[in-house]
């Protein structure tokens, strides 16, 4: 199964999406889902069964028109074909309306011609009106009744036609029966209700195009061209024709055009438009690039891994878009409203007319013209669109701030969260941490390099890097195996070796006399400890401490402040956990849990009746997060915990939490506004209609003013403020002085926390022509002379090591 949008016209309500919806419901291995506020539809489809022109010929048969080719130009032709619509409208009603000024006694000063109040004249005149320009409301109605759904045509229809057939009846009893001196005819009604109509529409057209300014700017992120590698020779191409393998040179402040990996070259690129990450990430050769970042330094060759609607950044349109498409409950209960909405309009236009004319003894014209503005009123477009322009928006609103919304209900869910869980390593931590203390056997470090070589575990990799740094050797390795939630084992030579916490040492049966007080001291400064135990002898043990993120603290206690719980729930060890927690203000703690525990906590939670949020990103966490109520996925996390989750964030960032707590409540707050709206007008209007108190005209203008409103409403999300939380650590990180003629700077680097942090940055500062260096492991600042140097080289030299630089 594939998915697959397609932009389909003539889309105007909750009842077109109903009619498209249950169309394909009857079709087996494909299924819709329609966002009327973007005119497109979302298909899933086999394959192997259909493709996009036999979907589009299904579309067509129930009277919309599909557009196959994707562009930004769509919307553009969809507008001059609406507006060129108009002008013929208009141009035919101007005459009809000129001629309604001779029945009117206070505008009998305006002159009009006898050939303009002529009948035949004004019968062929609107006739092009009803039946050219109003043929595709005539369409519609067709084929919605042939489905057996009855939407906003069926209205415009039955009261335009009305008016019309109303007036060709009093012209043949002009023509063939008792002439009229003035007869007054109703010919220009339905051209002027089609014309507003129609005006109508296309305001809410202009109002729904800027619904989607977001995904647009988004569409507008990609490359258009990209620079090919074949045979030595570079040649510029379009996107569309790069494909899988092939090799594409970046320059310098070039856009990369897809998703790949480094074959040549090392540079930095920054990837702030997709993750939010303002300084930029070095790249060398094996490291992966995403399409649409942008290449800063140097020369990269990249080969291409990605292309087309596989590329990240096509993932999250793809996202966007179906999410908004996702029909929440709410959305769900206003469509059920909206189906029984039009037979009721309907029934009551009848009984308006029954009453009047039978038994208040209304003049016929008077009961027939209130009947036919009951049905022009009641057209539940504002109804339809109440809830899917709001999501639309809010979903581009939160896109741009590089929150991925899943599906629909999140939005209702939000308001409902009374506590939220984090995983510790890599949510609440920056998730890479750095061995700080090595305690043993020397001569065993060989060893304990080449095993963990072996993981790709956070912990492996910093004792990799410590490893390198210390010249450790590599040894055969045989017979690695990890043991879940205590740590790895190996065979070197005939050397049987484990590493891992605590818990390996009890499985053992083994005691750590030696190490004890060392363990006791690492533990209460909150550094994850391993012992290595080498042929059932505890030989040594090293340390390792994951920072908190920047805004992590900040977060919680914003959480709190919003009555929220914070809870943590983590493998690590204990006294580690709370260590980290009593930092951040967390009172509920859970450690030492293994993976599939998580999901146990979950669920234990919320059979106190809670509703509980969880936050992860590795592998571990895709359990907790599925069985959450609402699961949110760090996007520099694995692939399972993202589809697992209902919310993506792309960066880092803890703060995009509450972010897209708040978004989704401000858009909440917005459909029912819209709601409010939709409902009010119609109870409002109705009655006026009944009483004669609003003409045919003025109805059909309130009722495309109404869907104005809506969609203006909806747009207000745009200028919605999201909450900051940037730390005042990395608001003051940059400090640059003038002092002794050179300019001094002060810098961030969050990650340093030990002796052995503060000699690698002095030497590979120092290697590179800055002396002076003065570190500070309190405050975590590297100050220096830049000696006329660029900023970017120090932080790129910085990060060069391993570590992370706040400017």
């Amino acid at each position: 199964m594939i998915k697959k949008s397609m932009r389909v016209d003539g889309m105007t309500c909750a009842m077109c999406a109903k009619t498209i919806t249950n169309t394909f419901d009857n079709y087996d291995s494909i299924s819709a889902k329609v966002n009327v506020g973007a005119g497109k539809v979302l298909f899933e489809y086999d394959e192997s069964v259909y493709n996009l022109v036999a979907i589009a010929d299904i579309v067509k048969q129930i009277g919309y028109e599909p557009i196959l080719e994707e562009s930004l130009e769509d919307n553009k032709r969809l507008r001059l074909k609406l507006r060129k619509e108009i002008y013929i409208s208009v141009f035919f009603s101007i005459p009809l309306l000129w001629a309604m000024f001779g029945h009117l006694a206070w505008f009998d000063f305006v002159y009009v011609p006898e050939l303009l109040k002529d009948g035949i004249f004004q019968l062929i005149v609107s006739g092009v009106v009803q039946f050219y320009i109003g043929k595709r409301f005539y369409i519609a109605a067709y084929k919605s009744i042939k489905k057996k759904v009855l939407g906003m045509d069926i209205l415009v229809v039955m009261g335009t036609t009305s008016a019309y057939f109303y007036s060709v009846y009093l012209l043949s009893v002009q023509l063939f029966g008792d002439a009229v001196m003035h007869p007054m005819y109703y010919f220009e009604i339905s051209a002027l209700i089609i014309s507003m109509v129609l005006i109508g529409n296309y305001i809410e057209h202009i109002a729904k195009e800027r619904t989607t300014d977001a995904l647009v700017e988004l569409i507008n992120l990609g490359a258009k061209e990209a620079r090919v590698l074949k045979d030595g020779i570079e040649t510029m191409i379009d996107i569309d024709e790069v494909f899988l393998g092939d090799y594409i040179v970046v320059l310098a402040n070039e856009k990369i055009p897809v998703d790949g990996v480094v074959i040549e070259g090392t540079s930095y690129v920054d990837e702030s438009m997709i993750t939010g990450e303002s300084i930029p990430i070095k790249k060398l050769k094996g490291s992966s690039v995403i399409g649409a970042t942008i290449n800063s330094r140097e020369k990269l060759i990249i080969k291409a891994t990605k292309i087309g609607s596989d590329t990240m950044l096509s993932q999250i349109i793809s996202t966007v878009e179906e999410a908004s498409a996702e029909k929440p409950p709410i959305q769900r209960t206003a469509d059920k409203i909206a189906s029984y909405f039009v037979p009721i309009v309907v029934s009551v236009a009848v009984i308006n007319f029954l009453v009047h004319y039978f038994i208040l003894g209304d003049l016929f014209t008077f009961s027939f013209t209130t009947t036919v503005a009951i049905l022009v009123i009641s057209c539940p477009c504002a109804l339809g669109l109440a809830t899917p322009t709001s999501i639309l928006v809010g979903n581009g609103k939160a896109a741009q701030n590089h929150i991925l919304y899943k599906g629909g209900e999140f939005f209702e869910l939000a308001n409902k969260i009374e506590a939220i869980a984090f995983d510790k390593t890599g949510t609440l931590t920056i998730g890479k941490p750095i061995v700080t203390n090595y305690i043993g056997n020397e001569n065993v470090l060989d060893m304990v390099y080449s095993i963990e070589r072996e993981s790709t575990h956070p912990i492996s990799q910093a004792v990799k890097e410590y490893g390198e740094e210390n010249n450790a050797k590599i040894l055969k390795v045989s017979n690695f195996e990890t043991l879940e939630g205590k740590g790895i084992k190996a065979n070197i030579n005939n050397d049987l070796v484990y590493i891992g916490s605590v818990k390996i040492l009890k499985d053992l049966k083994l005691d750590y006399k030696e190490f004890e007080d060392d363990y006791n001291k690492l533990l209460n400064e909150a550094k994850t400890t391993n012992f290595v135990v080498v042929n059932n002898k505890v030989e040594a043990l090293y340390a390792v401490r994951d920072e908190i993120k920047d805004t992590s603290l900040k977060v919680i206690t914003e959480m709190k402040k919003r009555n929220l719980e914070p809870y943590m729930i983590t493998g690590d060890n204990s006294i580690v956990a709370n260590a980290i927690a009593k930092e951040l203000g967390i009172t509920k703690v859970y450690s030492e849990v293994l993976p599939h525990e998580k999901a146990k906590i979950i669920s234990d939670i919320q059979k106190e009746g809670i509703v509980i949020a969880f936050v992860g990103d590795g592998i571990n966490d895709a359990p907790a997060l599925k069985l959450a109520d609402i699961g949110f996925a760090m996007g520099n996390g694995t692939d399972i915990a993202i589809d697992s989750s209902d919310v993506t964030l792309m960066s880092h960032d803890l703060g995009l939490v509450i972010k897209a707590i708040d978004m989704s409540k401000a858009t909440l707050r917005n459909i029912y506004q819209n709601f409010f709206w939709a409902f009010s007008y119609n109870l409002v209007a109705i009655p006026l209609a009944a009483t004669g108190r609003l003409s045919m005209v003025l109805a059909a203008s309130a009722m495309a003013f109404s869907s104005i409103m809506v969609v203006l409403n909806a747009l207000r999300l745009k200028t919605y403020k999201l909450p900051e939380f940037t730390s005042e650590v990395q608001d003051t990180a940059l400090d640059t002085k003038e002092d002794k003629g050179g300019i001094h700077m002060k810098v961030n680097v969050t990650d340093m926390t030990c002796g052995h942090c503060e000699m690698t940055i002095k030497k590979a500062l120092g290697e590179n022509g800055f002396d002076n260096v003065d570190i500070n492991l309190d405050d975590r600042t590297v100050e220096l002379d830049l000696k006329g140097k660029d900023i970017k080289e120090v932080v790129s030299i910085i990060e060069g090591k391993g570590y992370t630089v706040k400017l």
